[in-house]
C-alpha cells in the first residue's frame, strides 16, 4: 500500500504538465481567431467596389442644347455633300469650322460624359487643322523653292528673305493648326536655319577675301597693310561667332588661326631676320668658311630664341629650328676634327684589311680620343657617329686580340667553288670562336669546339658584323648557292662518313671537323647542326632559312639538303651558323 502511493505520488508531475499544453493550445488558437476577425472588420471599414451598372445617367439635356449638335450635325453633312460635287474652298472649310464650334458649345453645356461627342470633336478638329493648313503648308513650300534657285543663281539676299517667309507660313502652321500633318516643328528650324545662313555668307565671304589679301601682303613682306587687312577679316569673324552662332560660318577654330596668323604678321619681321643669317651661314658653309659659319649659325639661334620669347603663338615660333641651327653651327665648328675622324677611320679599316694589326692598334686609339672630344665637346653635331663610336669602342676592347683573331679567321677560310671574290669558313662557327668574338655563348650544349647553338639570326648577323670591323672586309652568312656550290654533289657520297646524324650523334651536335670533309674541304655541312643563310629578296619582318639538317634528323632527311623557316629572333639548341669572308 505504501509502494503504491509513492508510485501516484511520482506520476502527478506529468498529469499537470499535459494540462498545461492544452490550455496554451487553446489560447493560441483563441488569439489567431481574434486577430482574423480584427482583420476582417477592418476590411469592413475600407473602400467598396462599385457596380457602374448600376449607376444611373438619366440626366435630362435640354433642347436648347440638343439644338447645337443637331445644327453641328447638319453643318458636318453640309461640308460631306461639298466634297462629294469638289474640292473644298476657303468658303466651305468655314461649314467644317462652324461644325467645330456648334461641337464644343454642345459638349461645354452639358453636365455628363459624351464619350461619342468627344470623339467627334476630335475627329472635326484633326480635319479642320489639315484643311485649313493645306493653303499654308502649299505656300511655304512654294517660297522655300524659289528661295533654293535664288541660292542657286548666288542672289543671297533676295533667298534670305524667301526662307524666312517660308519660315514664317511654317511656323503660323505650327502655332494655329498643331493637329494638322502639315505640323512639323524640325521643318521651321530648318528654314529659320538657312535664312541665318545666308545673311551669314556675306560676311564669311568678306572675311576670306580680306583675309588672302593679307596673305598676298605677306608674300611681299608688306607688314603693314597685312595686318590691317587680317584685323578686318578678324573683326567679321568675331561678329559672325557673336551674331549667328550655330551656323556653318561661325567659327572659333577660324577666329583663332586668325589671330595666330596676326600674331605671325608681327613676328614676320623677327623671322625674316633669322632666315638672313641663316642663309648667310649656309653659303658660308659651303665656301668651307666653318669656323664663319659656326658663328652664324649660333646667331640664328639666338635670334630664334628670341622670337619664341616674343611670340609664343606665331607660326615662326620653333623651338625645332633653334635645336636645328645649335646643330649646324657645332657641326660647322667640328668640321675638322670630323674629316680627321672620317680619314682615320679609313685609314683603320685599310690596316686592318691588310692585316696590319700593330698599326690598326695605333689607329683606333687615335680614333677613340677624337670620337671622345666630339662627343664632349661638340654633342649636337651631326658629325657624330653612334654606329662608329659603338664600332670603335668593340676595337678597342679586342685590340689586343685582333692579330689573333684575324690569323684563326684567314687559316679557317676556303674558296668556294665557282664563287669568285668570297671565302667561307670550314666548319661551323665554334663555340670559342664565337665567345671570343661576342664575349658570351648562348649555347645550350657547351663544348669550345663544338657548333654555336642556341643563337638566332640576328644575333648570327650581329656577328657577322663584328668580325667585318675585326677583319676589315665584309662578312655575312652565306647563300642558299653558295652552301650548295661548297656542297657538291652528293651522289656518290657515303653521307655516314661526313654527317652526324640521328644514327650516331645521339641527338646532340657533336665537336666540328671530326668527321671527313666533303670534296670541297669544307666539314659538317649536313648533320650537326642547321646553318642559318643569309636572307636576300626578303623583308625583314620575313622569316629567315637555315639549311642542312642537324644531329636529330635521319640521313634520309639530311640527303635531301633540308631548308626550314623560322622567326629571325627564334633560337634552337640545333641551330647554328657559319659565314663568308669577302677577299680582294
Amino acid at each position: 500500500m505504501a509502494n503504491f502511493k509513492k508510485s501516484s505520488h511520482r506520476h502527478l508531475p506529468h498529469a499537470s504538465s499535459g494540462i498545461k499544453k492544452f490550455v496554451i493550445g487553446l489560447l493560441i488558437v483563441v488569439l489567431a481567431l481574434a486577430i482574423l476577425a480584427g482583420f476582417w472588420f477592418l476590411s469592413q471599414l475600407g473602400p467598396k467596389d462599385v457596380d457602374y451598372r448600376d449607376l444611373n445617367y438619366s440626366v435630362e439635356v435640354p433642347e436648347s442644347v440638343k439644338a447645337l449638335q443637331e445644327e453641328s450635325l447638319a453643318l458636318e453633312s453640309q461640308f460631306e455633300d461639298i466634297l462629294a460635287l469638289r474640292d473644298a474652298g476657303p468658303e466651305d472649310i468655314l461649314l467644317l469650322k462652324g461644325a467645330l464650334t456648334k461641337q464644343e458649345a454642345y459638349l461645354s453645356q452639358i453636365s455628363r460624359v459624351d464619350s461619342e461627342g468627344q470623339k467627334r470633336l476630335v475627329n472635326l478638329k484633326e480635319r479642320y487643322h489639315n484643311l485649313a493648313a493645306e493653303p499654308m503648308r502649299l505656300e511655304s513650300l512654294d517660297l522655300e523653292r524659289e528661295a533654293e534657285a535664288l541660292v542657286a543663281e548666288e542672289d543671297y539676299e533676295n533667298a534670305r528673305v524667301k526662307f524666312r517667309e517660308a519660315y514664317q507660313k511654317q511656323r503660323q502652321i505650327n502655332e494655329t493648326f498643331p493637329l494638322s500633318s502639315a505640323y512639323n516643328v524640325g521643318r521651321a528650324t530648318r528654314l529659320e536655319r538657312q535664312a541665318r545662313y545666308l545673311m551669314a555668307v556675306p560676311l564669311l565671304q568678306r572675311s576670306i577675301a580680306l583675309e588672302e589679301e593679307a596673305d598676298l601682303f605677306i608674300e611681299r613682306q608688306e607688314w603693314g597693310p597685312a595686318e590691317e587687312r587680317l584685323q578686318q577679316a578678324m573683326a567679321l569673324q568675331d561678329q559672325l561667332n557673336r551674331e549667328y552662332r550655330g551656323t556653318n560660318q561661325s567659327s572659333v577654330a577660324r577666329l583663332e588661326r586668325l589671330r595666330i596668323k596676326l600674331v605671325g604678321i608681327r613676328s614676320g619681321q623677327s623671322y625674316v631676320e633669322v632666315q638672313r643669317v641663316a642663309q648667310l651661314a649656309d653659303e658660308r658653309r659651303a665656301a668651307n668658311e666653318n669656323l664663319e659659319a659656326a658663328a652664324l649659325y649660333l646667331e640664328a639661334s639666338r635670334l630664334q630664341r628670341q622670337l619664341n620669347d616674343a611670340y609664343r603663338d606665331s607660326p615662326y615660333a620653333s623651338s625645332e629650328r633653334v635645336s636645328e641651327y645649335q646643330r649646324k653651327s657645332q657641326t660647322a665648328e667640328s668640321f675638322e676634327l670630323g674629316l680627321a675622324i672620317e680619314r682615320n677611320h679609313d685609314l683603320m679599316q685599310k690596316l686592318l684589311a691588310e692585316r696590319r694589326t700593330y698599326e690598326a692598334a695605333e689607329v683606333i686609339a687615335a680614333l677613340r680620343r677624337d670620337i671622345k672630344q666630339m662627343e664632349e665637346a661638340f654633342p649636337r653635331s651631326s658629325l657624330n657617329d653612334e654606329d662608329l663610336q659603338l664600332k670603335v669602342r668593340y676595337l678597342n676592347l679586342v685590340q689586343n686580340d685582333l692579330g689573333f683573331i684575324q690569323d684563326r679567321i684567314y687559316d679557317a677560310l676556303l674558296p668556294i667553288p665557282e664563287v669568285e671574290g668570297w671565302r667561307m669558313l670550314r666548319t661551323e662557327v665554334p663555340q670559342a670562336l664565337y665567345s671570343l668574338i661576342m664575349g658570351t655563348n648562348p649555347s645550350r650544349n657547351k663544348g669550345d669546339v663544338r657548333p654555336v647553338d642556341s643563337v638566332s639570326w640576328v644575333e648570327a648577323k650581329n656577328f657577322c658584323e663584328r668580325l667585318s670591323w675585326i677583319l676589315g672586309e665584309s662578312v655575312r652568312l652565306p647563300t642558299e648557292n653558295e652552301f650548295r656550290q661548297a656542297l657538291g654533289a652528293l651522289r656518290y657520297v657515303v653521307l655516314e662518313d661526313h654527317v652526324w646524324s640521328v644514327s650516331d650523334a645521339e641527338g646532340v651536335p657533336q665537336s666540328v671537323a671530326t668527321k671527313a670533309a666533303f670534296a670541297s674541304g669544307f666539314y659538317d655541312l649536313l648533320g650537326n647542326v642547321s646553318e642559318w643563310l643569309e636572307s636576300i629578296n626578303r623583308f625583314d619582318t620575313e622569316d629567315a632559312r637555315h639549311i642542312g639538317g642537324h644531329a636529330q634528323d635521319r640521313l634520309e632527311s639530311i640527303f635531301t639538303v633540308p631548308i626550314r623557316e623560322a622567326p629571325r629572333g627564334e633560337r634552337n639548341r640545333l641551330t647554328g651558323f657559319r659565314v663568308v669572308v669577302k677577299v680582294d
